[in-house]
């Protein structure tokens, strides 16, 4: 854990990289949440609040006297919503910071390609 995000949702986002990665399909039941308590050493409120916000997100729904299952079409809302985050937020803070560092888009579209060519040689 770090200091970026609330615990709660560093919680919440590992379990959505699983869900994304294909580590849960549809109707699988995940990781409870005393196991998410003692695999991350955190309070089990902390837990709670994480796969809480997932449920209210649709992404979980509870199955009674069984525990929490991925609801179908989870990974596709968790990609949506990333996706419209890095876009929207992540883009324009990318686009900020190299306007005040005085760097072109034709340079970021550059370093971009040259990084993408390194990465997929991996």
């Amino acid at each position: 854990m770090n200091d970026s995000l609330p615990v709660f949702a560093q919680i919440q986002q590992i379990i959505e990289n699983d869900i994304i990665s294909g580590a849960y399909s549809a109707d699988d039941l995940i990781i409870s949440t005393n196991q998410i308590s003692r695999l991350y050493n955190v309070n089990p409120t902390t837990a709670v609040k994480a796969v809480s916000r997932m449920t209210e997100d649709g992404i979980l729904y509870k199955r009674p006297g069984i525990g929490m299952c991925l609801s179908a079409g989870a990974r596709e809302k968790i990609t949506a919503r990333r996706k419209e985050t890095f876009l929207n937020q992540t883009i324009n803070a990318l686009l900020s910071e190299a306007r005040t560092l005085g760097i072109t888009v034709g340079e970021l579209v550059e370093v971009i390609k040259n990084k993408e060519g390194e990465n997929s040689h991996d």
